[in-house]
């Protein structure tokens, strides 16, 4: 009995000891996480928020500890300085760009092809050299740079960064466009003050709390022209929306209104052909009429095609595809033969619809991929007309009309864990898929689930009991159909892995520091 005693007493003193000790270990503190540079330049947005190519734009930068440039790195190729301040005393650098990112003619991706490689959204950057004197760049809270952009500068969504001798700032996306740009005035914030626009153009503005801005556009009957807004795809916190309306009797005109375009996170987008002579007003405001010093947006007003998406949505890497377009008004545009980087690096090439005016619409972003992608063949409405995909492999499809249904079949092996995945929000297409597995007898072997987090509301994780054909059964999750809705399937073995996020988007490392 006091054997048994003492062996529970022990017992007790090693939990309470193991206890104490891990509270101990608990209690630890990690470490702590790493912040930036409270040194280094931090920019606002830089207004005017993008540049005509063929162009040379004086950008004004804001922020913070913006003083001793030694570069400016551009994701587009540029010729950057600082300029003088009238005074001739120049204090700049002069730039010479690389364009490691943007291959020339004979790659397929320079003059007269509007595409862009992308490296997670970043480019190359800028060798520098500098010029003393001035008193531009001595300011911590403001910078003047001078940018040229070739003519031939890849259209769409880039990124810039200052670099000072204390650091390298946050990224800020630019937007380089064919269309020019206009400034927003200040005395267009009624109807009957509005401000007047040539066609085509871009114009930079800003909302202010509790108003509208308006325009005011002269067209012909039967013209068309589309109107997009890029706000919140710039990183602004607008949420804008846009109306037209007839100026003499003050009505908004039937179908000339865009709150949510498909494909444009929040931004609108509207195609429209007018049926009279005469003048036309533009309102844009945010949706709850709010406004401040970051609520900046362009206005892109033009005959340009509106592309939600590439088709096909995604192009082996190495490869060479001739990439057309989904969306509400891209009828008459002409393929674009693209040449996809076999840089590992790369993994989105952005693509520009051009319309026979001559104008090109916003890039889409066509997805590099490492497996053969497919496009697919009509008719597949029924499992006997299942077009055949390899494993691994993707494929695009559309549901060109309400309650489509695709069929696809692949062949799989008995124990091989298959993850069958439709990719479409990420590649900035509305769509959401529904598809149910059968195997070869047409019994439902596996199906999605909508009510799943994202991604996994969109995948199903199968491993087959057998060798066979597996047919794939993919319908749009709301019974949609139409020009904007586009997906991708893919079909890869699993394998084991993980995901990293890193918060920070700059990194300062001292001379031999880790």
């Amino acid at each position: 009995m006091r054997r048994s005693r003492f062996a529970g007493l022990l017992f007790l003193l090693t939990l309470i000891a193991f206890l104490s000790l891990s509270r101990a270990g608990w209690a630890q503190k990690g470490p702590a996480p790493v912040q930036p540079n409270p040194q280094a330049p931090t920019l606002a947005l830089p207004v005017p928020l993008g540049i005509q190519r063929g162009t040379t734009l004086e950008l004004n930068l804001t922020g913070t500890n913006l003083a001793d440039p030694v570069g400016l790195w551009t994701s587009f190729p540029a010729q950057v300085s600082f300029p003088a301040d009238g005074n001739g005393l120049g204090r700049g650098l002069e730039t010479t760009p690389q364009r490691g990112s943007f291959p020339a003619d004979g790659n397929g991706l320079g003059r007269g092809l509007e595409t862009t490689p992308q490296r997670g959204g970043l480019g190359r950057g800028l060798e520098t050299t500098p010029q003393r004197g001035g008193n531009n760049g001595r300011d911590n809270a403001k910078l003047r740079v001078r940018l040229e952009v070739p003519a031939d500068a890849p259209l769409g969504f880039h990124s810039l960064r200052l670099a000072t001798v204390r650091g390298i700032s946050n990224f800020r996306l630019f937007c380089v466009d064919d269309l020019p740009q206009v400034m927003e005035t200040d005395t267009n914030r009624s109807k009957s003050t509005p401000q007047t626009l040539p066609v085509p153009c871009v114009v930079v503005g800003r909302t202010d709390p509790e108003v509208s801005d308006f325009y005011k556009i002269t067209v012909k009957a039967g013209q068309r022209l589309s109107f997009e807004v890029l706000g919140r795809r710039l990183g602004s916190p607008l949420d804008p929306q846009l109306t037209l309306f007839d100026p003499r009797s003050g009505r908004e005109l039937p179908g000339g209104h865009s709150n949510d375009a498909p494909g444009c996170q929040t931004d609108p987008r509207l195609t429209y052909t007018f049926k009279e002579d005469g003048d036309v007003l533009i309102e844009l405001r945010d949706v709850i009429y709010r406004g401040g010093a970051d609520y900046w947006y362009r206005l892109r007003i033009g005959d340009f095609p509106c592309a939600v998406a590439p088709y096909p949505m995604a192009a082996r890497r190495g490869s060479k595809v001739a990439v057309g377009f989904t969306g509400p008004a891209v009828e008459g545009i002409m393929p674009v033969e693209v040449t996809v980087p076999a840089d590992p690096a790369v993994d989105t090439v952005w693509v520009a619809p051009r319309g026979p005016s001559g104008l090109h619409g916003w890039p889409v972003a066509l997805a590099v991929s490492d497996i053969d992608e497919l496009t697919e063949q009509e008719p597949n409405n029924e499992p006997g007309q299942a077009n055949r995909i390899p494993v691994p492999g993707g494929i695009s499809g559309r549901f060109e009309r309400p309650n489509d249904t695709d069929h696809f079949v692949f062949t799989a092996k008995k124990g091989q864990r298959l993850l069958i995945d439709a990719h479409t929000l990420e590649l900035y297409s509305p769509t959401l898929a529904y598809m149910v597995l059968r195997d070869a007898k047409g019994a439902e072997v596996a199906r999605t689930n909508p009510q799943a987090a994202a991604p996994l509301d969109q995948r199903i994780d199968y491993t087959p009991p057998a060798d066979g054909d597996y047919t794939l059964e993919v319908q749009h999750l709301n019974y949609a159909g139409g020009p904007n809705e586009a997906y991708r399937v893919t079909v890869t073995p699993y394998e084991p892995g993980f995901s990293l996020a890193v918060p920070l988007d700059r990194w300062d490392v001292p001379a031999g520091g880790t």
